[in-house]
């Protein structure tokens, strides 16, 4: 019998990271695969050699136009697609192609981050579209992104992770409940023996604030300046350690470079081990990462800081939103008490914990087996259309 199609359609290049996240390898030993990604020119430097990944069982195809993507199809039609696409006049006219070829559509949403409970006014999201740069751009865009998602096909299958995840449309669509993708990966947690003997100490998980790759891509400002930014988490950093007699670890962010300088006064920076520095450490401080799910997961006291410019840049409601979701303050190290770092910050309140884990991490309906695995074999049972 031959296999159903399935395709990934992405406008980001994926990362050996997202291959693996997103199980490239058990998604092909069930259909016959594809990783469609739109080539565009300012996404080239973020392009990886995949053909060096050894054990790489699947078909990456690389699109720049619409002719491509219809060439493509023509030749390889698709049962089901997994849209990881944005809005955009490209992709608006592929999903109506792959909605005349009755073609499944798949939305995924297993990276929940927190958001406010409450509505922003119009006047206060034009102000945080400003505070990105490019505005009228950004106005036109949004406006665009609007359009399309009015006028796109429907999406056929949700595939989703906690509580928060569901979707609101108002027409009925089929539903696969796994779990996170930090979830999965501490379900394949494996013991990292070189950080056996690290004894007690406070993690900061780095989020590559000033410099982070994405802003280019997204054509967005950085919501600090280099200068400020280490200036002022590294003097509160100071007091930190003084104060708590805990010396602080930076859980470098994926994206930077192991050969970069050291931003931190010569604090430890680890890059690539963020899951078990968070898992061995005695309490985590962070801005909005969503590493903190890995904090929550095992239990561990939760510390939320910004800097002035972090919080008044158009960042500040995901600050906000974490700081709901953990029912706990912000320090504010360009302005914080002494006073507010006592021994109540290592307190933790186990409903809160079971609160966020529920809505952001996996809920009572999520399986606890591997979600790929999982996705397939739910997805195999499903009816083509004709």
């Amino acid at each position: 019998m031959k296999k159903r199609s399935l395709a990934i359609l992405s406008e980001v290049f994926f990362t050996e990271r997202d291959c693996q996240r997103f199980g490239l390898n058990i998604l092909s030993k069930y259909f016959d695969f594809y990783l469609i990604e739109f080539s565009y020119p300012i996404l080239k430097n973020h392009s990886i050699n995949k053909t060096n990944n050894k054990e790489k069982i699947y078909n990456v195809v690389s699109i720049e136009n619409y002719n491509d993507f219809y060439d493509f199809i023509s030749n390889n039609p698709l049962s089901f697609y997994l849209d990881k696409m944005n809005s955009s006049f490209l992709s608006f006219r592929i999903r109506l192609l792959l909605k005349k070829r009755n073609t499944i559509r798949i939305k995924e949403n297993l990276g929940l981050l927190p958001w406010v409970s409450y509505k922003i006014n119009l006047f206060e999201k034009i102000i945080t579209l400003n505070k990105r740069g490019n505005l009228p751009s950004k106005i036109l865009k949004a406006i665009l992104n609007k359009f399309f998602s009015l006028f796109e096909p429907r999406v056929d299958i949700f595939l989703y992770s906690a509580s928060m995840s569901k979707s609101t449309q108002s027409y009925k669509v089929t539903e696969i409940w796994t779990h996170s993708f930090n979830y999965q990966n501490y379900l394949e947690f494996e013991n990292d023996d070189e950080l056996e003997n690290i004894g007690s100490f406070a993690l900061f998980i780095d989020q590559y604030a000033p410099s982070h790759p994405d802003y280019e891509t997204h054509n967005n400002k950085p919501p600090v300046t280099e200068k400020n930014y280490y200036k002022s988490m590294n003097s509160f950093f100071d007091f930190f350690e003084k104060k708590t007699e805990l010396d602080i670890i930076i859980a470098g962010h994926p994206r930077r470079n192991q050969k970069t300088k050291n931003d931190w006064n010569g604090r430890r920076q680890i890059i690539g081990k963020t899951h078990e520095l968070i898992r061995k450490s005695t309490i985590v401080l962070s801005h909005y990462s969503t590493a903190l799910s890995f904090a929550v997961i095992y239990r561990k006291p939760i510390l939320l800081v910004t800097t002035n410019e972090y919080f008044n840049s158009y960042r500040k409601y995901q600050f906000l939103a974490f700081s709901e979701a953990l029912k706990t303050d912000i320090i504010n190290v360009d302005k914080y008490d002494e006073n507010e770092i006592t021994n109540n910050i290592y307190d933790i309140d186990e409903e809160t914990m079971k609160d966020y884990e529920e809505k952001y991490i996996r809920s009572r309906y999520s399986s606890s087996n591997d979600i790929w695995n999982h996705f397939s074999k739910k997805l195999l049972k499903v009816k083509l259309n004709e």
